[in-house]
């Protein structure tokens, strides 16, 4: 069970939503104003904040001032039916995720489990560095791996093979970013062995910095780097990208460093049945998309609009 706060001003709404989470085994309180709602935030600390988003309550401006003092919380903002934009307004409010009413069960509840998943999932990871850093200090030479079998990489095929089986189910996008420095066989590589291991520590640090809490970036390989954004359709894929890109030039430690960074991104086809698509395919396809950003000279995005992947019978 997990404390959710809603912020909605209509009780018809905020009433559907307290039955829906409460039937899913979560304590819920319901403010309907944006100050209660930030007095109730330091107060109390929810796991999920859900803002409305409407003429009568301003929850992207609700968002913003919950990102500047309690950054780590996930906030799901509400759309109105009407709403044509709502991913790149929410992913402007810095949001984690957002849903375009009318609501059902299933996918606030769904959503509202991920968002809670994927924080834990980013404290799992972020202690697992905190070890391997300690044992870097303490000297324990850390065995390289084959690409693939990182515990970082094994918990995100398994956090995304989950993710992929929600999308399809649930109808909402999901996208997977690959980046590597540009001539980092030149610049990185040759370093010295801790003064190397800083240079990627500060990229992922940077990399991290730039992302909502539902968003989770990995070492893939040395000097390779996955990122994966659920519930984000191309526009705002395209809009985090440009902003990774930007947090590598800004790397102290490698002055003048740039990157190349490859999309997939998977948006189901507004249509009953099962897409086809996977791990394997997300990986195929922005693995493709960043050999090209690296062969146009890099600093650069390379990943289509993606087409809606029909289901097969």
């Amino acid at each position: 069970m997990a404390f959710i706060l809603v912020a909605e001003p209509s009780a018809s709404i905020a009433g559907a939503l307290r039955r829906f989470l409460e039937s899913a085994h979560h304590e819920v309180t319901v403010v309907g104003d944006v100050q209660e709602a930030l007095a109730r935030v330091r107060e109390l600390a929810p796991a999920v904040v859900m803002a409305s988003v409407s003429e009568g309550f301003d929850g992207e401006g609700l968002c913003r001032q919950l990102k500047e003092e309690a950054p780590g919380i996930p906030v799901l903002l509400l759309y109105l039916p009407e709403e044509e934009q709502p991913e790149s307004r929410a992913a402007a409010a810095g949001a984690e995720a957002c849903l375009v009413g009318p609501l059902k069960r299933a996918t606030v509840v769904s959503c509202v489990n991920l968002m809670m998943q994927v924080a834990h999932a980013r404290e799992a990871v972020a202690q697992i560095r905190a070890e391997l850093q300690m044992q870097q200090s303490a000297g324990v030479r850390r065995e390289s791996t084959p690409a693939g079998s990182s515990p970082d990489l094994d918990f995100l095929k398994r956090l995304l093979f989950m993710e992929v089986k929600r999308s399809r189910r649930y109808r909402y996008p999901i996208s997977f970013l690959m980046l590597e420095p540009d001539r980092f066989a030149e610049r990185v590589a040759p370093l010295p062995g801790p003064q190397r291991t800083s240079a990627l520590a500060e990229i992922l640090r940077k990399l991290s910095e730039a992302l909502r809490d539902i968003d989770l970036a990995v070492p893939f390989a040395e000097g390779r780097f996955i990122v994966f954004l659920p519930h984000t359709p191309y526009e705002g894929a395209m809009i985090v990208a440009e902003r990774l890109l930007q947090r590598v030039k800004e790397v102290e430690s490698v002055p003048g460093l740039t990157a190349s960074l490859g999309l997939a991104v998977f948006e189901p086809a507004a249509v009953k049945g099962q897409a086809q698509v996977s791990f394997g395919t997300l990986m195929k396809e922005a693995g493709d998309s960043l050999r090209r950003a690296q062969a146009a000279g890099g600093d650069r995005i390379e990943g289509g609009r993606p087409t809606p992947v029909e289901p097969t019978e």
